[in-house]
């Protein structure tokens, strides 16, 4: 079933399970994807261009997703192709062939495209040519987009390590890593690299902050605790990216917590039970989250409390929330892409990109860029409101 919930990762065999209603114990029953409602279009959304980017590994729960450096569009499929285009028309400005499965990225910065592999493989690309730099073995398959800075870039592979390597070279800077359970969602928390630090999040529900030039803790913190009978009720997962504003950290993990912590020295501000897998959207005043049931929360990032709900979309297997002008936008399991009052949480407009799942959304100024799981880009941007 396409709509499931997140594939499972059993790291003893490396067996893959299909989520498929698999949360819900005993004989309850499974609860199928919401069917979407008619509504009063308010925003008219036109698609600006649309290109291919060669097969997309659509069952694997790749961590495959559109980046940016204001001008250029950088993507990646899971058969080798990195494309880099225009945003504003969508032609090809470069594209390079690697031999290998690609999992994670693209991610840009400094001037640099890095993607990762199936196989463990690093590879860093020049972002106006496309030329590649180098590519090193970091030891484990990547699921999530790697951290690029000048100085460092940051991966977080399958088997719990967060590894730091040189830009120059490839070179291992440093390394530190975290136990793995023995039943994970498949995929990892993209780390994140800010004010000269690194903040990673880990499959056992804890939540860390390292010195980017050499790895040295400055705090880790559980924010998830394990708990009930069985591996599936246990499940403490952070696999979403954490996200930093000024000095505080927001993270949200499966079966856990949703908390706002101080960036250097980890104390918490506030936190709530929550679940989520599919990740954070934020502005200046609030945070966007799906829960595991697929209903849109938007909560104030001073207190938590919530401001507003949009429960018609459960079960859709919703992409992270994005801001995007005076809207949240979220992609689905079927192609669709959804977007939401930030005032309110209430439809103003939805288009399809085809019957795939949208696994990546990148806001580049008003237009949004949406990665679908059978390797289609293309870029919407609305006209403006009735």
């Amino acid at each position: 079933m396409r709509h499931l919930r997140p594939f499972l990762l059993v790291t003893l065999g490396a067996a893959l399970l299909t989520g498929c209603g698999m949360f819900r114990g005993g004989d309850d029953p499974i609860e199928p994807p919401a069917e979407l409602v008619d509504f009063d279009s308010t925003l008219r959304v036109d698609r600006l261009w649309s290109t291919r980017l060669g097969r997309g590994g659509d069952q694997l729960r790749l961590g495959l997703h559109p980046a940016t450096n204001g001008t250029s569009v950088f993507a990646a499929g899971f058969a080798g192709r990195v494309t880099a285009v225009d945003f504003e028309n969508g032609r090809r400005v470069w594209q390079t062939r690697l031999d290998e499965g690609l999992s994670a990225g693209p991610s840009y910065g400094d001037g640099m495209v890095a993607v990762g592999s199936v196989d463990g493989y690093l590879t860093l690309l020049d972002a106006e040519t496309g030329e590649k730099r180098w590519s090193r073995f970091v030891g484990g398959e990547l699921l999530a987009p790697p951290a690029v800075s000048s100085r460092a870039i940051v991966v977080r592979t399958v088997d719990g390590r967060l590894v730091a390597l040189s830009p120059d070279d490839g070179r291992q800077l440093w390394l530190t890593e975290q136990p793995v359970p023995a039943l994970t969602l498949r995929g990892n928390a993209p780390p994140v690299i800010s004010s000269g630090f690194v903040v990673a999040a880990f499959d056992n529900g804890r939540l860390g902050v390292y010195q980017l030039t050499n790895g040295e803790p400055l705090w880790e913190q559980q924010i998830a605790a394990p708990a009930g009978r069985s591996e599936l009720e246990r499940l403490v997962d952070i696999n979403t990216r954490p996200t930093v504003i000024g000095s505080t950290v927001y993270a949200v993990g499966y079966q856990g917590r949703l908390v706002a912590m101080e960036l250097e020295t980890g104390e918490v501000g506030w936190a709530r039970d929550f679940s989520s897998y599919a990740g954070l959207g934020s502005d200046w005043e609030r945070l966007y989250v799906v829960d595991a049931e697929g209903e849109v929360l938007a909560v104030s990032r001073r207190t938590g409390n919530s401001v507003w709900l949009n429960d018609r979309m459960r079960m859709r297997d919703l992409t992270a929330p994005q801001r995007v002008g005076e809207s949240v936008v979220i992609g689905d399991y079927d192609g669709y892409v959804h977007w939401l009052s930030i005032s309110d949480g209430e439809f103003q407009a939805r288009v399809r990109t085809g019957s795939d799942r949208v696994i990546g959304l990148l806001p580049v100024g008003d237009a949004v860029i949406v990665q679908t799981a059978d390797g289609r880009l293309d870029a919407y941007r609305p006209r403006g409101s009735d």
